[in-house]
């Protein structure tokens, strides 16, 4: 009934056991996750994400490298009906040309070219780093169990055959796109905090400054550290302090707003990015999530009771800087002017000197 009202609403089912059965069952109702007992806080919480992710991921970009004109018009109309960005190109010769600036999330190449055959152009491409993990869907007019090989030899992903049948090539599509997305989700979040790593982070941050440098619009930056932590897996425990990564990063996944940036920098280093706010605002949310951070309970490996706190340096675009370099040492800075006030405070303003701090961290 879901799936009628809304088609694209992405659905978890929590299953009562661990049945195969049951989860069979939720699949085919349209489930896009499928959770089994027990339920526990990250697991949601990482089922939420997911399914955020999945409602809010940009149209998939497929480049279509094929001299057939024909193929392709019909081709475009069938995955612009499935929201699908579709750009084409003739000449095989220019697709290493494209590819940086296109970033497709799939290629769809014909075997029979003139110059440079498919299977020639999927070799080029699985030895060059950059696309090595690009999805490869080859088609072409002729089948025969040397050329499926072949195809698998040259790195293919999958093999079709023209004239394609509608629901095949986009059951296909579909699979090898959902593959390459979870793969991209692993390598780009902290498996502890789901946080973004530092350089999924940067990716973002980078596009993110190339576009207020041309519109002239605010970024803001704050660099969070957690104050003493040495002492809590010292003192509480390993596992106690993992706990205190993770619900930090909970926090300020649930803090800011969406479209906000956050990422885990390294060890107990935290990082947000904040697009069109200016830094006293951005300083104001830090420290709102400060407060809330100090007020959280938190038990040793042993039951002991602790509590937690963090301090932050906040930089902005055009004061500080225009890269992420600049922004990150400006925070850095007045990270370690928190750190020698007292700690447990978010300072955004000042010189961002080079001073190092009173004290450890």
């Amino acid at each position: 009934r879901l799936r009628a009202l809304d088609p694209e609403l992405p659905v978890a089912c929590a299953a009562r056991s661990g049945r195969v059965v049951d989860q069979v069952t939720a699949v085919h109702a349209g489930a896009s996750l499928v959770l089994a007992p027990p339920l526990g806080g990250p697991t949601v919480f990482s089922a939420i994400r997911q399914l955020v992710a999945l409602r809010a991921e940009d149209a998939p970009r497929i480049l279509v490298v094929d001299d057939d004109p024909a193929f392709v018009a019909d081709l475009r109309d069938t995955l612009g009906a499935q929201r699908m960005q579709v750009t084409w190109v003739a000449d095989p010769h220019r697709v290493l040309e494209l590819l940086p600036d296109l970033r497709p999330d799939l290629l769809l190449v014909d075997v029979e070219m003139p110059g440079l055959s498919g299977f020639e152009l999927c070799r080029l491409l699985r030895a060059t780093p950059a696309w090595q993990g690009l999805p490869i869907l080859l088609t072409t007019h002729q089948v025969s169990a040397e050329l499926r090989l072949a195809a698998f030899r040259a790195g293919a992903d999958d093999y079709l055959s023209k004239p394609v049948l509608e629901r095949e090539l986009l059951a296909r599509m579909h699979v090898r796109l959902e593959r390459a997305r979870l793969s991209r989700e692993r390598a780009d979040r902290d498996p502890l905090t789901g946080l973004r790593v530092r350089r999924a982070f940067n990716d973002v941050l980078v596009s993110w400054l190339a576009e207020a440098r041309r519109t002239n619009h605010d970024v803001s930056l704050a660099l969070i550290d957690l104050d003493r932590f040495k002492s809590i897996n010292d003192g509480y425990g390993h596992l106690a302090g993992d706990r205190v990564l993770r619900v930090l990063g909970q926090l300020l996944q649930g803090s800011f707003r969406t479209e906000d940036l956050r990422g885990r920098w390294g060890g107990e280093e935290f990082v947000v990015a904040f697009s069109r706010l200016g830094p006293e605002a951005a300083a104001a949310i830090v420290d709102r999530a400060r407060a809330e951070f100090a007020a959280h309970a938190f038990e040793g490996d042993h039951g002991e009771r602790f509590g937690v706190t963090f301090s932050a340096g906040v930089a902005a675009r055009g004061r500080d800087g225009d890269t992420v370099e600049a922004l990150i040492h400006a925070a850095d800075r007045r990270l370690y002017r928190a750190k020698a006030a007292g700690r447990d405070r978010v300072v955004a303003d000042g010189p961002a000197t080079d001073d190092p701090p009173a004290g450890g961290a």
